[in-house]
């Protein structure tokens, strides 16, 4: 990609999420994935790196911003409260809602549909959050968080129980195992899988699809809770 280009779509994304790079290298390889173009193993190590850290920084960001903005909650909504916030689906939706996915270089085999979703899209969000740690700190980091996920972090619908919650407490009820996931197979290519997981309980099964074993997790659970009801 042109270094125009590149310096073309930082500039926009840093109008986005309200911060300025002192340094742009480790934010331009956040929003160049390593599957848009014949990159080398440095490269792509660089941009896993940078994804974990993100995920890091997003994790501890919201576990902060939670803790102060909801003093009355317990362990366990904030928990379920972080396990959507922190999530592939949420991380996709955001990066579409402020306009940051049109400041990334995506391979276009990601994209069967013009609405199809890609796990990968969540993966440059965390490692753009780990730019802005990189470039300033942990504040500036959290501020950002804060900026982009905005009343979000306080709905009452991220404190509502997840499916795979849900089933658990279902299964107690009825003195049966927990439930078990298993994965039944993969299928996509390497940067943008999709994956089957199969979730037993209660003596029936059901299957469940998504761009993370997560993600299929509760999917599987929420069509087994939705069988039980029956």
């Amino acid at each position: 990609m042109p270094a125009a280009k590149v310096t073309d779509n930082v500039s926009v994304l840093e109008s986005i999420i309200d911060h300025h790079f002192g340094n742009e290298a480790n934010v331009s390889v956040a929003i160049n994935h390593p599957g848009s173009q014949k990159y080398d193993r440095l490269y792509t190590t660089k941009f896993e790196r940078l994804e974990f850290l993100g995920d890091r920084v997003l994790g501890l960001s919201l576990a902060k911003l939670m803790y102060e903005k909801s003093p009355k909650e317990r362990e366990g909504e904030l928990a379920v409260r972080m396990s959507v916030l922190a999530g592939t689906d949420f991380l996709i939706d955001l990066a579409k809602k402020t306009k940051m996915i049109d400041c990334f270089s995506i391979p276009k085999d990601m994209f069967v549909t013009e609405n199809k979703t890609s796990s990968s899209i969540a993966d440059m969000v965390e490692a753009v959050i780990g730019s802005v740690f990189l470039d300033s700190g942990f504040e500036e980091a959290c501020r950002v968080v804060s900026r982009l996920w905005r009343n979000d972090i306080t709905k009452v619908i991220y404190k509502e129980k997840d499916s795979k919650t849900r089933l658990q407490e279902i299964s107690q009820s009825h003195q049966a195992e927990l439930p078990v996931y298993r994965l039944v197979k993969m299928t996509g290519e390497a940067h943008d899988p999709v994956f089957e997981i199969e979730v037993t309980a209660c003596g029936f099964s059901e299957t469940g699809v998504g761009r993370s074993k997560k993600n299929a997790e509760h999917d599987a659970a929420e069509k087994l809770l939705e069988k039980l009801k029956k």
